[in-house]
């Protein structure tokens, strides 16, 4: 426990470095923080690296980074999907958990689908469109690196990139065969019966953003749509998560990726 206090204070210690300057980066200088370790209790031994990249959604450039393994592959992808704050502020936030996934085995990408279509409250349909689209050909950018089974690219969002996550999973061209939702809510059309669609969704006990009900109510609208669905409750209270429930949020989504866990519907 001590020391997942002193590595909570240290990535603290850090942001607000990069975030405020001041004392803080005098601070944070006298022991950097290890690259890709977030401080959760089972990190591994880092094994990846992270590179900025740029891939085409519908005529636009996307940017991303993208996490490599270093070791061997383990056959499965990942796309993270921020949250309303943003790519650059939710970058900083999922970096070292990225990079643990990929030491892991995992491809891991990151894309900033606001570059698809920025937030704009007078053309919802068709700004969602574009964020779907460019999670998926995120996805494809995954599926075709080596040691990568295309099935086994799934999607994973948080708060608003879990809205994405669920609608691109759910569309009917969609390949994605898995999905993580992190502090989701929202709806979902269409039926992807037959398909073998999984999904697992997280939320905290109470949800002052996004309520626990709209997670609920997206878990059904999935199941109506014919996914196998699990919903799990996180040990925490509120939207912005803290570091351990970060931990145990990823810590859930690779057990259930790596088919740990079971559905209300059956195996994940």
């Amino acid at each position: 426990m001590k020391a997942r206090a002193r590595a909570a204070r240290l990535s603290l210690i850090g942001l607000a470095a990069v975030l405020a300057g001041g004392p803080a980066l005098a601070q944070a200088a006298q022991e950097p923080p290890r690259v890709g370790v977030p401080g959760c209790a089972d990190d591994v031994a880092v094994r990846a690296s992270r590179e900025p990249i740029t891939f085409e959604s519908r005529g636009r450039a996307i940017r991303a980074h993208l996490y490599t393994p270093r070791g061997e592959a383990n056959g499965r992808g990942l796309v993270l999907l921020h949250g309303g704050a943003g790519f650059e502020m939710n970058a900083i936030l999922f970096d070292a958990h990225a990079i643990q996934l990929a030491s892991r085995g995992y491809w891991v990408i990151l894309p900033a689908y606001f570059d698809a279509a920025e937030p704009d409250g007078s053309r919802r349909t068709v700004t969602a469109r574009a964020w779907r689209q460019a999670a998926l050909d995120a996805a494809a950018q995954l599926a075709v690196k080596p040691g990568v089974s295309a099935e086994r690219v799934a999607l994973w969002g948080y708060s608003r990139g879990a809205g994405v996550a669920a609608g691109a999973a759910a569309d009917p061209a969609s390949p994605i065969r898995s999905a993580v939702l992190a502090a989701g809510g929202g709806e979902v059309e269409g039926n992807v019966a037959g398909r073998g669609l999984s999904v697992l969704l997280l939320h905290a006990r109470r949800d002052e953003v996004v309520p626990v009900r709209a997670t609920l109510g997206l878990a059904e609208d999935l199941r109506r749509a014919g996914a196998a669905v699990e919903v799990q409750e996180l040990d925490f209270d509120g939207h912005q998560y803290d570091l351990p429930t970060w931990c145990e949020a990823f810590a859930r989504t690779r057990t259930f990726l790596e088919g740990g866990a079971e559905g209300d519907d059956g195996p994940a």
